[in-house]
């Protein structure tokens, strides 16, 4: 698909063939595509979005608050429980300072990023957990 796609316009429409051995092989999906199937796909591309940078799910259009926890904790306890950082993070996008990795599940990558912050687990997170990317410790390669 990413070759047939390639120097793609906005409005142009295209057939996209993919062999057997491009595509799901000789074992097919089961239930779904039969082996050694040729995919036909008719393609039109009607917009582009940019995505994001190699590595990243979600993105700051503006710069950072410097009180980004106590923003997110909105209760003030000193957690923030998953509901509590989801809201914000969609606040975030839907007010354009904020933006999640088009084509994917905007839920599972709020969901990721907590746990990504929850570093021991428990279900919360506290200002001792809570680390931006930039913030995290630098580990030299082997």
């Amino acid at each position: 698909m990413d070759m047939g796609l390639r120097e793609m316009c906005v409005g142009e429409k295209r057939t996209v063939i993919i062999p057997p051995h491009l595509g799901y092989g000789e074992a097919g999906v089961d239930g779904e595509v039969p082996g050694s199937a040729v995919l036909v796909f008719d393609i039109e591309l009607l917009e582009l979005v940019a995505g994001l940078p190699e590595g990243y799910m979600f993105i700051w259009n503006d710069e950072v608050s410097s009180n980004l926890f106590e923003e997110i904790d909105k209760d003030g306890n000193g957690e923030v429980l998953l509901e509590e950082f989801s809201e914000y993070i969609h606040a975030q996008v839907a007010s354009g300072r904020g933006k999640l990795a088009p084509g994917f599940d905007a839920e599972m990558i709020v969901k990721n990023m907590f746990t990504n912050q929850d570093r021991n687990a428990d279900g919360k997170v506290t200002a001792e957990e809570f680390k931006l990317k930039d913030q995290e410790a630098k580990h030299d390669e082997l």
